[in-house]
């Protein structure tokens, strides 16, 4: 009986071996179409393409054909071509900006007085709508 047993245990361990190897043979296959881009119908007939980010990008097909116009005619990658400074690529850190640029003016700093937790005007506030209608100040 000791041969048989040899003979199952042998059996068993070259399942397993086999088994293993499917196993790293589908994970490879996996990794290898995670990012790769698929294409499905949606349940309202649009097409959505998975693999580009976490949700997929669904548009319907004219949608689609007015974007494949703008690759097709060399608009899109003009467009990329004209912002490249201002855009970034996933995995890529953004570009610094700076926090003031000559375009855009420089904001004055207001303090706004603290509130207290409850709502509604705080003091200061109703002495100052107090003062605005009756015109003068009142003690």
């Amino acid at each position: 009986m000791s041969n048989a047993n040899t003979n199952d245990n042998a059996a068993v361990f070259a399942r397993i071996a086999e088994l293993e190897a499917m196993q790293a043979e589908l994970k490879a296959l996996k990794a290898k179409t995670a990012n790769m881009p698929r294409l499905k119908v949606s349940k309202k007939g649009a097409i959505s393409v998975y693999g580009l980010q976490r949700m997929p990008v669904t548009l319907y097909a004219g949608q689609w054909e007015r974007i494949a116009e703008l690759v097709n005619d060399g608009t899109l990658g003009a467009f990329i071509a004209a912002n490249e400074a201002n855009l970034t690529r996933k995995g890529e850190e953004p570009l610094a900006k700076p926090a003031v640029t000559e375009s855009q003016p420089a904001l004055k700093a207001t303090k706004k007085p603290k509130r207290s937790s409850k709502s509604g005007p705080t003091a200061a506030d109703l002495a100052a709508i107090e003062r605005q209608s009756l015109g003068f100040d009142v003690e």
